[in-house]
């Protein structure tokens, strides 16, 4: 058993939401603990960004004439109303300045000498940029938390939470490679853990954002905002895995078995089509647009998928989380002790996340959740109370365990009829515990079947929607 101490706070996650608390952490004389899955400041969708397309994408209010009134105005048509309150608000207001702060953070070069009119928006907010350095993206965020004495723990998973009564009060972990347990305990704990992507067998997420807030929120009995929603691109259909960027989409032609479609009208409607057609196991693929009036359009200039030569074969992969930990203004959860940002949290943007503001989401929450848990610490003594453990439990078999997950989710990924939710979900909460807590092995595996079971429940009690 362990007991609480002096004021310490473990961050779980060194993605953009996890270092940017960890800093602003730091900076206001916290203690601070980083535990990551993965190398620092790599354990994140951030860090895959080059991987999947050419540049990074920031929206928001950059022009003359626009507004954060009007682009929260834009955020809520395509919400559905599923927004938690306030969160859409904070979001619309801090954005512009947010993303002014993250070029100059980041050392961020623009592609392009102003915003571009996104498909689906009324006003041009997107605006591409790269690293002005042949540099990891969050790497000066990581050498300023060094700086200031932020504690990074490696390759290590956490697997359960401490809990003194209803609080939280630290992390259980796994070591990658070597099965090591270590039990943190701390005056609060933050999940920037990303989202759920990788609990579908093809996702645009690192391996390790496998739902593992879902599933920690779960076992500790932490609310959840509408976890079944989540967000579908498609992508090529053979290595290496990319997708093709919006315009490509929307101006290119898909040839679905064998017959060209129209184009669409918008991304939604794009990737529905895609979608569907999977579904029936019909093939398709992405065709160049057609040459006009003997040139080719300008719009396929900023597209390199559509300048490649030939069909190029599509698949969907799970891309974003939109649901996930409720979490109010300040990234406090119904858990006290306990926070949530970035991905791992939900509700900011509500039914559908607007393109190119995921990385503003994580650093204008994880700032905020970080002056929640500065002046809340702040509040109260360090309780000397005996803490208990929280698990994700271990299934039995993991390794067959995941080939299962594989093949009850794969068809799941965008669409999700009711009967087959139904079905997953009942094969899926009979597979029969282990004997005990997670091992190295199947950890993993462990919070991709927690964190499933949390998702096809909230599908099956919203009648399986599309995600």
């Amino acid at each position: 058993m362990a007991q609480l101490g002096e004021f310490r706070v473990v961050v779980v996650g060194s993605g953009l939401a996890g270092l940017t608390c960890a800093r602003r952490l730091a900076e206001s004389g916290q203690r601070v603990t980083v535990v990551t899955a993965s190398r620092r400041g790599r354990d994140g969708a951030t860090h895959r960004v080059h991987g999947l397309a050419p540049w990074i994408l920031l929206s928001a209010p950059w022009v003359r004439g626009d507004s954060p009134r009007r682009f929260l105005d834009d955020l809520r048509q395509r919400s559905g109303g599923l927004a938690r309150p306030g969160l859409d608000e904070i979001f619309a207001e801090q954005a512009h300045p947010a993303a002014r702060t993250l070029v100059e953070e980041l050392d961020l070069q623009a592609l392009d000498e102003g915003p571009v009119l996104l498909p689906g928006d009324e006003m041009p907010r997107g605006r591409r940029f790269l690293p002005r350095q042949h540099r990891p993206l969050l790497e000066p965020l990581v050498r300023h938390c060094e700086g200031l004495g932020v504690v990074f723990r490696e390759r290590e998973v956490v697997v359960g939470l401490l809990m003194s009564r209803d609080r939280a009060s630290g992390v259980v972990t796994l070591r990658r490679g070597q099965g090591d347990r270590a039990v943190l305990p701390a005056d609060a704990v933050v999940l920037a853990c990303g989202g759920a992507g990788a609990i579908f067998p093809c996702s645009t997420s690192p391996r390790w954002c496998c739902g593992s807030g879902l599933a920690l929120a779960e076992v500790s009995g932490t609310r959840l905002h509408h976890p079944h929603l989540t967000q579908a691109l498609p992508v090529t259909a053979t290595p290496p895995l990319f997708f093709p960027t919006s315009a490509a989409l929307v101006n290119g032609r898909l040839r679905v078995g064998g017959i060209v479609q129209e184009r669409a009208a918008s991304l939604p409607e794009a990737t529905a089509m895609v979608a569907e057609a999977l579904r029936r196991g019909v093939t398709v693929e992405l065709l160049p647009p057609a040459v006009e009036n003997g040139s080719v359009p300008p719009r396929v200039k900023a597209s390199p998928a559509l300048r490649r030569p030939g069909a190029l074969p599509l698949r969907l992969a799970l891309h974003h989380s939109v649901g996930g930990v409720a979490i109010d203004a300040w990234g406090r959860t119904s858990t006290p002790g306990l926070y949530a940002c970035g991905e791992a949290a939900g509700g900011v943007q509500g039914g559908r996340r607007t393109m190119g503001t995921g990385l503003l989401e994580a650093f204008i929450f994880g700032q905020r959740a970080a002056a929640a848990v500065a002046r809340d610490v702040a509040r109260r003594a360090p309780a000397l109370a005996t803490i208990s453990e929280v698990l994700v439990a271990e299934p039995a078999d993991p390794a067959r365990l995941a080939g299962v997950l594989d093949r009850l989710l794969d068809p799941l990924t965008e669409i999700r009829p009711v009967e087959e939710v139904g079905h997953a979900l009942a094969e899926l909460e009979a597979w029969p515990r282990g004997t005990g807590a997670a091992g190295d092995e199947g950890a993993q595996v462990a919070l991709r079947l927690a964190a499933a079971r949390v998702m096809l429940r909230a599908a099956a009690a919203a009648g399986g929607e599309t995600a």
